[in-house]
């Protein structure tokens, strides 16, 4: 593991301070690997986490295509700061011009060095992803052993074997030309960027020191009046997913590791190592129809939880805090009780 650089919160005399005695949050950022460019993951927790416990493997948003490993929720990081699970949320090469395949290289490094974390004692993990990282952490119990001890996803992509990433869905007003993205196919490889100020990134100081909650006088950055050439790219590149959802084309691009979730029907072996699968999901979801998780759960049977919030869309969760007292975040408080169960009840049944 390599260190690249590290920040955190210092402590306070705050009355909010004094709430809850913990450590500082503190975020440490490590090269997992090198797949033709360095992988980096961001690592945050505190320095008087348990060295034998869980850890949350994060995987982020963007479709495949774009997307930051900053951008994690607030209320997961509290989850995970709360749990003293260790959360790290890593990069991935960004399709395209890779594929299924290089995805999988990304997913095991990611995996292996999560159960790795500190001092090389093999760890349990959790695995989770927003969007299409769902996809993403899903690769673990699909490919990998051990499985996981759950899995969780918000507003996820289960499996592009879905109809929906095969009935030309149109997000945008009109079909997005070739011309305008095909620049990127032949491009370098790389990982997801997004800027400072991108509404969706966290940062610690957004926590109160030595404590879960909110900060209320946390500042985020303020967006420049005129984006700069590489921010405009950033843009571009995003509208790739909306491209290949209109093209189906990402069955084409990661289907050779993508087995979808039939097989789950024959409740087979494999159904049994399934880990418990917790989704929170927007009934009003437009980028990734909401049947796309509901199927999966559907097939998976008492494997999985479903937790629907009424009238909210994609990701309408990737801000907040656990604190916000509104119907769509009891839905997610709801969600994180269930997945605090099911790890409690794997830990005492492992041990």
């Amino acid at each position: 593991m390599i260190l690249v650089s590290i920040s955190s919160l210092s402590s306070s005399n705050t009355v909010e301070d004094k709430v809850i005695k913990m450590e500082p949050l503190r975020k440490i950022t490590y090269q997992y690997a090198h797949h033709g460019i360095p992988l980096e993951c961001d690592v945050y927790d505190a320095i008087n986490y348990a060295n034998d416990a869980p850890v949350f493997l994060f995987f982020h948003a963007g479709g495949l295509v774009g997307g930051n490993r900053t951008c994690v929720p607030p209320w997961l990081v509290q989850t995970c700061y709360d749990q003293k699970w260790p959360l790290i949320s890593a990069s991935y090469r960004l399709v395209p011009p890779i594929g299924g395949k290089e995805l999988l290289e990304d997913v095991t490094a990611a995996y292996q060095f999560a159960r790795k974390l500190g001092d090389g004692v093999d760890r349990q993990v959790i695995v989770g992803g927003a969007s299409a990282g769902l996809f993403m952490a899903s690769l673990v119990p699909h490919h990998l052993q051990p499985p996981p001890l759950a899995l969780l996803s918000i507003s996820g992509i289960a499996t592009f074997h879905h109809p929906f990433f095969h009935s030309s869905t149109q997000l945008t007003p009109h079909p997005i030309p070739k011309s305008e993205v095909e620049h990127f196919f032949n491009g370098p490889v790389i990982v997801g960027s997004v800027p400072e100020y991108e509404p969706w990134a966290f940062y610690p100081a957004m926590l109160l020191p030595s404590s879960t909650a909110k900060n209320s006088d946390y500042v985020h950055p303020k967006a420049p009046a005129e984006k700069s050439a590489f921010e405009k790219e950033i843009e571009k590149r995003d509208t790739l997913y909306d491209y290949f959802l209109y093209e189906n084309a990402f069955g084409g691009i990661v289907g050779d590791v993508d087995p979808g979730f039939d097989w789950a029907l024959e409740r087979g072996e494999k159904w049994e190592a399934w880990p418990p699968t917790i989704y929170i999901q927007g009934d009003a979801d437009v980028d990734v129809d909401k049947d796309v998780c509901v199927s999966a759960a559907s097939k998976l049977g008492e494997k999985a939880r479903f937790f629907m919030s009424e009238g909210q869309p994609h990701l309408f969760e990737a801000n907040s805090f656990l604190e916000e007292e509104t119907p769509a975040m009891d839905q997610v408080r709801a969600a994180i009780a269930e997945l605090k169960v099911i790890v409690s009840q794997a830990l005492g049944e492992t041990k």
